[in-house]
C-alpha cells in the first residue's frame, strides 16, 4: 500500500508521513513568513506608509516561484513529494499573503483612497496569476 504525502491522511499506514508532511509544510511556511516579514520591514518604508511596496512584491515573487516549482514537479511526475509541500505549500503559502492583501485594501477603502484599493487589489490577482503561469511555462518547456 502506498503513502501519499498529503496533509489528511486517513490510513493508519500514514500516520507517520503526515506528521512528515506537517513539519515539512511548517518548516516552509515558518520560512517563507519571516521572509514575507523581513521583505515588507525593509521595503515599505522606502516607498512610504502609503502604498504596501514589500507585500505586493513578495506575492509576485511567489507567485512566479509557485509556478516554477508546479511546472518543476510535474514535469518530474514528482507532484506527492516532499520538497513540493516544503517548497510550494510551506515557503510559497508562508511567503504570499491573501490576509495582508485583505488588510491593506481594507485599509484603502476606510481612507477612501479608492484608486490604490482597485489598482493594488487588481495588480496582485491579475500580476500573481500571469506571473504563476509565466513560471509554469518556462519550467515545463525546459
Amino acid at each position: 500500500m502506498g503513502c501519499r504525502a498529503e496533509l489528511f491522511i486517513r490510513s493508519p499506514y500514514c500516520v507517520g508521513k503526515t506528521m512528515n508532511a506537517f513539519l515539512f509544510v511548517f518548516l516552509g511556511g515558518g520560512i517563507g513568513s519571516v521572509l514575507r516579514y523581513f521583505i515588507g520591514r525593509e521595503l515599505n518604508p522606502i516607498v512610504g506608509p502609503s502604498f504596501p511596496m514589500g507585500t505586493l512584491l513578495a506575492n509576485m515573487a511567489g507567485s512566479l516561484l509557485v509556478g516554477l516549482l508546479w511546472g518543476i514537479t510535474e514535469k518530474s511526475n514528482d507532484t506527492n513529494s516532499s520538497i513540493q509541500l516544503l517548497l510550494i505549500t510551506g515557503f510559497c503559502g508562508g511567503f504570499t499573503t491573501f490576509s495582508a492583501l485583505s488588510q491593506e485594501t481594507l485599509y484603502f477603502i476606510k481612507t477612501e483612497n479608492w484608486g490604490y484599493a482597485v489598482g493594488y487589489s487588481c495588480i496582485t490577482l491579475l500580476g500573481g496569476v500571469l506571473l504563476t503561469a509565466i513560471g509554469y511555462k518556462i519550467a515545463t518547456t525546459l
